[in-house]
């Protein structure tokens, strides 16, 4: 079977259903409307990777943090329903502390930056994301949508090969959704994710979801998308990056990062997590 709608994705396909994905079904999953090509999403990722090679930016400060658009976090009412959403859920928060380690009010904060606590699940849809992070996998197919090069050989130069670096990473994505959705018994197509195919109420990337997901609420099914799963899964995911009791707020920085590498985030995170563990009287 051919794809009728975008012969572009057949390389895809193929490498897909050589890994041993079913290729009916992947023909026809990339054969219909379900799947969209967007290389503006690839130049958008690009972009912010050239400019934090050749702009980079001082740490940031609380001043920066309160200036940011994380400033919202900050605010009584998000840390209201922080402090709101650990009580609503204490049994996921217990068995995450007691499985895993982190604090209750370190996963809220997660799942409040990442999601407002599950209300914003992002607007785009993962499948066509990552798929579209695949294919775009050089310069030629991203450089009309790109704002940072200013005809600077070395941007350019950067710019392919970040290219080629981030299609990689994202097939790997894609193949861990595809296999997640199977898992899940869900369709692939209806699964809502970020601007760079991010998943469920904590954010993870499909791999990661593989690799760190935990069934929360024992129900037998892996949902992100539940508050019990996410929960304890953000607290496996921290444990296998390093989290131990009694860290130092360096050590523990350092976990944080691995699951958004940027500063501000962290120390948006970290300040979060403070305020509600004060807020809950700890």
């Amino acid at each position: 079977m051919a794809l009728a709608a975008d012969a572009g994705w057949q390389p895809l396909v193929n490498r897909l259903a050589a890994e041993g994905l079913d290729r009916v079904w992947l023909e026809r999953l990339f054969s219909g409307a379900a799947v969209e090509y967007e290389p503006s999403i690839m130049a958008r990722k690009v972009d912010a990777m050239v400019r934090k090679q050749f702009e980079p930016k001082p740490a940031p400060t609380k001043k920066t943090l309160e200036a940011s658009n994380y400033r919202y976090f900050l605010t009584s009412a998000a840390i209201d329903s922080a402090v709101r959403y650990i009580r609503e859920n204490r049994a996921a928060f217990d068995r995450a502390q007691r499985e895993f380690g982190p604090q209750p009010e370190l996963i809220a904060a997660f799942l409040l930056v990442e999601t407002k606590l599950g209300t914003y699940l992002g607007d785009r849809d993962a499948l066509s994301v990552l798929a579209s992070l695949a294919r775009a996998s050089n310069l030629e197919q991203i450089s009309p949508f790109m704002k940072t090069l200013r005809g600077d050989g070395d941007r350019s130069t950067y710019a392919d090969w970040a290219a080629r670096d981030r299609s990689e990473w994202a097939y790997r994505e894609l193949a861990a959704l595809l296999r997640y959705a199977s898992a899940k018994g869900r369709a692939v197509g209806t699964i809502p994710g970020s601007i760079y195919g991010a998943i469920g109420i904590c954010q993870f990337m499909p791999s990661n979801a593989l690799r760190f997901g935990v069934d929360g609420d024992n129900d037998g099914v892996l949902d992100l998308f539940t508050p019990a799963d996410a929960i304890v899964s953000v607290a496996s995911y921290l444990r296998g990056y390093g989290w131990k009791p009694g860290m130092t707020p360096a050590e523990r920085d350092k976990v944080v990062y691995a699951y958004n590498h940027s500063d501000l985030y962290v120390l948006a995170v970290t300040t979060v997590a403070d305020r509600i563990r004060a807020r809950l009287g700890g």
